[in-house]
């Protein structure tokens, strides 16, 4: 007789794991409730179907075994006996995946880039694996935040061939830029020029010696965008489609500008309602159809309420594909998510455009995949130049414009490097670019930059040269310094607190977060009202202290690093704006003092800038004055011809 066959036999809850030797890889059943679990514990779920790991979820060692058996406790009570799975059996699975490690599990689809830098050394960047990590630590390499990239003292060729030992990549997932770079204060890469540097001194760093020839190519690959062409829309039909909506004076013709055209620049200065503006031109030209908007993380509630405030029944998802929602919204590292769905989309929106400037970055990359396939791209930035002019070709590639098509050598060639060429520029983009000043705002009071200069004790000129000249690396050094001089300038903020009246509200600007914990304490040790925002911060944490020194009057000081509160927020109740440290680029710096100084606010906006005598301060400064000189060239001429002129009067 044959065997009777058993039924309703239950599967075991984990099916499959895999293990690197840095990450787990689990194939659980599923079981409503365990995401959160898994989440909990930085996991991963690997949505992409063509992965070799589709379905899995993806955890750090480090996050899994310490606390094993409460995961596991936790997962059986959401099963409740649905599946089989007991302590033991789930032990020996995870042992038996360490004990055969496979390197290669999750290397699928990683990509890596490496620039030679006329520094020394090389810098690393890409996609995020821990074994990349490890190597780049083993090199004493050093992460570099604003970039998120590793700058590691050896060659490209020998950064490359540990990363292959380690992890067995193929030399195709690498990319060697085949130009001598030049590591910007800010993070950013670009090819080596007269920008102006800042140098502290203190003991001489090996460099690499400069090539003499700099004829070979600096682009790199990113996909082929639609050119830009006219589209049907006349001005009297754009016209007749605005008549239901409330606009400001100046809008309606940046609505035009963008419905105009298949792709375009919409560059106004901050606080004249890009973001609305963008919105309306999105929803004509989608015509009901699919708008995917790429922005910051921290701006996707923003997005979803000026949506909301103008379209109160949009379908609208957030971080997420949704195949019937008419807004999907992203943050710049979720771009890779997307790229096999972008010819679902109508039309794309890049808010925050300069983000994709340095075309060695990974989301520039998955940006212009996504492009190639959308029809329509709208680019939103208040600052797209914040070093040079060669940081413009990246965005009108991206747009299809004809000089974006020109190679990255020919059109600094071209148009860079001089007034006259940024003239040229100019005139060369004109049609692309839309930019209004603030004066189109008649309610605003205007804005007073008031630079204030503070003299260093003994005691601490003596601690600043002890880390000017501590044998360290430069930018070890540069970043001590500027969190030494935060910190220095705490007393002189606290001073100025104390002359404000009652109804002043002020925000403080900090380029570390220890400043802000300093700033904090002292605030409500004095007794103001004060709230903080940093990166760290999640976005209810966020809104709540945006809201709550927006509308209490007894919440006078809003507190914040430049990075985290210097972009998409609306802080009108504040007159005063206060730097402790200045950012590296003249267009973040105006987008953090127009938090105040933009449509809403109805008093003066004082801009104070304490520079200490004789440091670092008074270099950066004068290299922010050269760069906000640069793009004013290219995006305010006549703002720039004045400044010229007045700079000539006073020889």
């Amino acid at each position: 007789m044959s065997r009777p066959k058993q039924m309703n036999r239950r599967p075991a809850l984990l099916s499959k794991v895999v293990f690197d030797g840095y990450d787990f890889g689990v194939l659980l059943q599923y079981v409503e409730g365990a995401n959160r679990l898994l989440l909990e514990r930085d996991g991963f779920y690997i949505r992409r179907a063509e992965h070799p790991l589709h379905r899995y979820w993806r955890l750090p060692k480090s996050k899994l075994l310490p606390e094993l058996d409460v995961l596991f406790h936790r997962l059986a009570e959401l099963v409740d006996g649905r599946y089989s799975e007991s302590w033991q059996s789930f032990c020996s699975k995870l042992e038996e995946a360490q004990s055969s490690p496979d390197r290669q599990a999750f290397i699928w689809g990683l990509s890596l880039r490496l620039a030679p830098l006329v520094q020394g050394g090389c810098l690393l960047s890409g996609d995020y694996h821990p074994g990349v990590v490890a190597v780049a630590r083993r090199m004493r390499g050093v992460f570099l935040g604003q970039s998120r990239s590793w700058r590691i003292d050896a060659s490209p060729e020998l950064v490359r061939s540990n990363i292959i030992l380690e992890l067995g990549l193929a030399e195709e997932q690498f990319e060697i830029l085949d130009t001598l770079q030049e590591l910007l204060s800010d993070g950013s890469v670009a090819p080596a020029d007269d920008i102006t540097k800042i140098s502290i001194g203190g003991p001489a760093q090996e460099r690499e010696a400069k090539s003499s020839e700099e004829d070979s190519s600096a682009d790199v690959y990113l996909a082929a965008v639609p050119s830009i062409e006219r589209t049907e829309f006349t001005e009297q039909a754009i016209q007749q489609a605005l008549l239901d909506y409330s606009l400001l004076d100046h809008q309606p013709a940046g609505i035009q500008h963008l419905l105009q055209r298949t792709s375009a620049l919409l560059a106004d200065d901050m606080g004249l309602g890009k973001t609305r503006q963008a919105i309306i031109a999105a929803a004509i030209r989608a015509a009901g159809k699919p708008v995917l908007v790429i922005t910051l993380s921290t701006l996707l509630i923003n997005w979803k309420r000026e949506i909301e405030a103008v379209y109160p029944s949009a379908r609208i998802t957030l971080q997420a594909f949704d195949a019937d929602a008419q807004w999907i919204l992203i943050n710049y590292e979720r771009l890779g998510d997307f790229v096999l769905q972008a010819a679902h989309f109508v039309v794309m929106v890049v808010d925050e455009a300069h983000k994709l400037k340095e075309p060695t970055a990974m989301w520039t990359r998955h940006g212009f995949d996504i492009a190639a396939k959308v029809p329509n791209r709208y680019l939103l930035t208040g600052t797209p130049v914040l070093n040079r002019e060669s940081e413009l070709h990246t965005l009108l590639r991206l747009s299809g414009h004809p000089v974006g098509q020109l190679p990255l050598k020919e059109f600094c060639d071209q148009f860079a490097g001089s007034p006259e060429f940024r003239q040229a520029l100019r005139e060369a983009i004109g049609d692309w670019m839309l930019r209004r000043r603030k004066d189109v705002l008649t309610g605003l009071k205007g804005k007073q930059r008031q630079p204030l200069p503070v003299e260093l004790s003994q005691e601490e000129r003596s601690r600043y040269e002890q880390i000017r000249c501590e044998d360290r690396p430069i930018f070890a050094r540069l970043g001590a310094l500027r969190l030494f001089l935060e910190q220095v300038k705490v007393r002189v903020i606290m001073e100025l607190l104390a002359e404000l009246d009652i109804e002043d509200k002020v925000i403080l600007f900090c380029e570390f977060k220890e400043t802000v914990t300093t700033l904090r304490e002292r605030c409500e040790a004095t007794g103001y009202g004060c709230v903080t925002l940093v990166g760290s911060d999640s976005l209810t944490k966020r809104q709540k202290a945006i809201d709550k020194f927006q509308a209490d009057p007894d919440t006078r000081i809003f507190i914040g690093t430049t990075s985290a509160a210097g972009t998409g927020n609306n802080l009108t109740a504040a007159n005063y704006v206060m730097f402790l440290g200045l950012p590296w680029t003249p267009g973040l710096q105006d987008q953090a003092e127009d938090r105040a100084y933009r449509n809403g606010q109805i008093r003066l906006v004082v801009v104070k800038i304490p520079l200490v005598e004789n440091t670092i301060d008074q270099q950066l400064w004068q290299m922010l004055i050269d760069k906000r000189q640069l793009a004013q060239d290219l995006i305010e001429p006549d703002a720039a011809a004045a400044n010229r002129s007045e700079l000539a009067a006073h020889l």
